[in-house]
């Protein structure tokens, strides 16, 4: 992977929301602010980073068994089976009713588990990671089909692995209970088969999964009492609905925005990229995969551009990228009928950036301000295969196609639309 498959692992490490290292992004840039002279007219603009800032990346719920026609729990010789994608920042947790108990449930440690060891999908029998909990909100009962299971609420309960409980009951253990696995299919997407063995003592109740980032706790936390997200739903009476909802709404592709960077030149030039053609070579790459437009900023100031680049969020007195919520603000001086364009990376993609297009846009002298985000657009730089949005797997593979609309590019991917993640208001002093 280039540099933004590491820095991109990074960024999430105090729940932000996506993959950047501020330092690859302005590597070579020393100002906040590097333009050019010939003052006229002056135009402050502002990039702001509108994406909606969920907590994970992806989630959802496994509820019909394989050969199945319908939901419902998976008995002795059933299975379930689902597939996501994620990244080498990414990890997995997931919930499931032990069904002849009061309140156990199967899952992996509170952080569940790494999807990667570094680079490498991590694949095959996963079972040694899976444990037997206690939600702590009903007393025990003896395991078993034909057992009462109306155990008395508990209100100050905590969760904790069923062996630390002490409560003298055979539930079997995890290996003769359950079998799980691992399948890497490529370019991101892995399968997870969840087997009730045929030895099992219980049946076990629908998947609820999420893709997370490190240091997160996504559907409990060890020693500690239940969130009230709908953890217990799933430990009492195997409904995964409460919690699936909870993580559906809490999961979604965010993505940093890399620093900007402008440029200004008559309306017959296209500096930065012509559209259906390849990349001039002079530092969109860069930029695109990257974050970073020193070099691009270099190129076109040797070519005698009036350019710049703002690299540093408002408000911060450090350079880096901007996340949902911030926003870069910064001037320009020319003179009306000059010619705008700018461009920056969308962080969380392999090549993928936002820009005015390869003809700019017209400065204008009529409006104090405006809104000019419908005139930004994604384009794909063509120069490396794109992988799912924000996963950034192990694969990293280089093309020599054409810089174009990123919704030319079929890549059997969903992708964002600009205005779902930038916001650009070009104001006249």
């Amino acid at each position: 992977m280039k540099v933004l498959r590491l820095l991109m692992s990074l960024a999430l490490f105090a729940l932000v929301f996506t993959q950047c290292k501020k330092d690859d992004f302005t590597a070579g840039i020393s100002d906040p602010v590097l333009k050019g002279a010939k003052p006229t007219g002056t135009y402050t603009v502002t990039v702001e980073n509108v994406s909606t800032p969920y907590d994970y990346f992806e989630s959802g719920v496994q509820a019909i068994p394989e050969g199945k026609d319908s939901p419902g729990p998976a008995l002795p010789g059933d299975s379930y089976k689902f597939s996501f994608y994620a990244g080498a920042q990414h990890k997995l947790s997931i919930a499931t009713m032990y069904g002849w108990s009061n309140d156990g449930f199967f899952a992996f440690g509170d952080m569940g588990i790494s999807l990667y060891d570094e680079d490498t999908p991590v694949t095959g029998d996963v079972t040694s990671m899976l444990m037997l909990w206690d939600a702590g909100t009903e007393e025990n009962q003896e395991p078993g089909m034909d057992n009462p299971h109306d155990g008395a609420n508990v209100t100050d309960g905590m969760i904790q692995l069923m062996s630390a409980v002490g409560d003298g009951f055979d539930y079997g253990t995890v290996e003769t209970n359950l079998k799980v696995t691992l399948d890497y299919e490529g370019n991101s997407l892995f399968t997870v088969t969840v087997e009730n063995l045929e030895s099992s003592k219980t049946p076990v109740s629908p998947i609820v999964w999420v893709v997370h980032f490190a240091d997160q706790n996504p559907i409990f936390t060890q020693r500690e009492m239940d969130y009230g997200q709908g953890l217990e739903d799933v430990a009492e009476t195997g409904n995964p609905g409460a919690l699936s909802s909870y993580l559906d709404m809490h999961s979604g592709y965010v993505s940093p925005i890399a620093p900007v960077l402008w440029v200004l030149h008559d309306k017959k030039d296209m500096p930065v990229f012509t559209a259906g053609a390849p990349d001039y070579g002079r530092g969109l790459e860069i930029l695109a995969e990257t974050g970073n437009p020193g070099p691009l900023y270099e190129s076109l100031t040797a070519e005698g551009f009036e350019t710049g680049v703002q690299a540093t969020p408002f408000g911060s007195s450090e350079n880096g990228p901007i996340f949902p919520g911030e926003k870069y603000m910064f001037s320009i001086e020319g003179e009306v009928g000059q010619t705008l364009s700018i461009a920056t990376m969308l962080g969380a993609s392999n090549d993928v950036f936002f820009s005015t297009g390869d003809k700019g846009i017209k400065l204008s002298n009529g409006v104090s301000e405006k809104d000019i985000t419908h005139l930004v657009e994604l384009y794909d730089a063509g120069t490396e295969v794109n992988e799912y949005p924000g996963a950034k797997g192990p694969e990293d593979s280089e093309e020599a196609s054409i810089v174009q609309l990123l919704e030319n590019v079929d890549d059997g991917f969903w992708w964002p639309t600009a205005a779902q993640v930038i916001k650009v208001t070009i104001k006249k002093n």
